[in-house]
């Protein structure tokens, strides 16, 4: 008999490997995707034997997945915080390697421990050679699942605890389920998903209500600045009215990102980067470009824009385009499909 049930659509899947492509542009590459949540540099020569691989799948509004890679320094800048805007949680357990804080705090986390990590605060850490689950989360949808309101950046859960260890069992048998498992299935895992891991962390909340209402009103202003970028009205004013808060804590809010205005132009000089790296800006100037995204002076943007990203907009069209084929030859557009996941998810 024909099976004419429902087309149940498959789960969303992305895999990315270096040995997969040539030595010479495996940490380019490495380097490009991983973008979108950390800078990374290596913690010895690409000649030892550098590889790094991701295979991952996005379920309902969350993504998980397992990443294999040698040593390697992930850093989160108040740079790159005012220039990506990731606003959501990212929570860790690594099968084998550990990962520090090179800042001096903070705790170590090693194998089986659960690591939090609130993607809108700086981060420096130091990993050696490692194989980790990952679980990407939007602010949204866990922070009012987690009793008061404490700071979690790099926190570090002990293994052992009974609710981490089942978190770790949960996350791990979805993970090993996704050669079988479809898209609907996928988003049913989510909402259980998420009430263990609010109670796994639960478990050992640090109270700092201060903290967490500047941090939650920050992030609330952050994405009101992103779907408003484009707006040439766009002010610390519109935000004071918008929020009911004063200039003053505007600007105390947004101190730990470089500030108020430095905030919005690294969002916009983001804008016009990735616009610049398509093939629909080529019939537009620099200058056209520069005014789309709220810079009235060409020259100014040029520089502000080589300061930023060590390359001239005009430098960054053509190398985007010489180098476009080759990109999409070496990805394909499902390995890098993971990446734009991040980007939905933590904005």
């Amino acid at each position: 008999m024909i099976n004419t049930g429902s087309f149940e659509a498959p789960l969303a899947r992305s895999r990315f490997d270096t040995r997969q492509v040539p030595k010479r542009d495996a940490m380019a590459l490495w380097r490009d995707s991983i973008n979108v949540l950390f800078d990374a540099r290596l913690r010895r020569s690409q000649d030892d034997g550098f590889f790094a691989s991701v295979d991952a799948a996005f379920i309902g509004n969350v993504a998980l997945g397992r990443t294999q890679s040698s040593a390697q320094d992930f850093d989160r800048s108040r740079h790159k915080l005012a220039r990506d805007g990731m606003d959501g949680f990212l929570l860790q357990f690594y099968a084998s390697g550990k990962s520090m804080s090179r800042r001096g705090s903070g705790e170590t986390a090693g194998p089986g421990d659960l690591y939090l990590i609130d993607m809108a605060q700086p981060l420096a850490t130091a990993t050696s050679d490692h194989d980790h689950l990952s679980l990407v989360v939007p602010r949204r949808l866990l922070e009012g699942r987690l009793a008061g309101s404490g700071n979690h950046h790099e926190r570090v859960l002990p293994a052992g605890l009974p609710l981490v260890s089942l978190l770790r069992e949960t996350m791990t048998s979805i993970y090993r389920h996704f050669d079988v498992m479809n898209a609907s299935e996928g988003a049913a895992t989510v909402s259980p998903l998420l009430e263990l891991a609010a109670a796994a962390i639960n478990n050992h909340v640090r109270e700092d209500n201060a903290q967490g209402v500047q941090r939650a009103l920050r992030a609330s202003i952050r994405r009101y600045i992103d779907s408003h970028l484009l707006d040439p009205a766009l002010s610390v004013e519109k935000v004071m009215g918008e929020f009911g808060v004063s200039r003053r804590t505007v600007y105390r809010l947004f101190e730990p990102l470089g500030g108020f205005s430095a905030c919005i132009t690294h969002r916009r000089l983001e804008r016009a980067m990735d616009f610049l790296r398509a093939p629909q800006s080529a019939h537009m100037t620099i200058a056209e470009v520069a005014a789309s995204y709220g810079f009235t002076n060409p020259e100014n943007f040029s520089r502000v824009f080589k300061k930023t990203f060590g390359l001239s907009p005009r430098q960054m069209r053509h190398f985007a385009s010489e180098n476009r084929d080759l990109t999409s030859d070496i990805l394909k557009p499902d390995s890098a499909e993971w990446t734009r996941w991040i980007v939905q998810l933590g904005r």
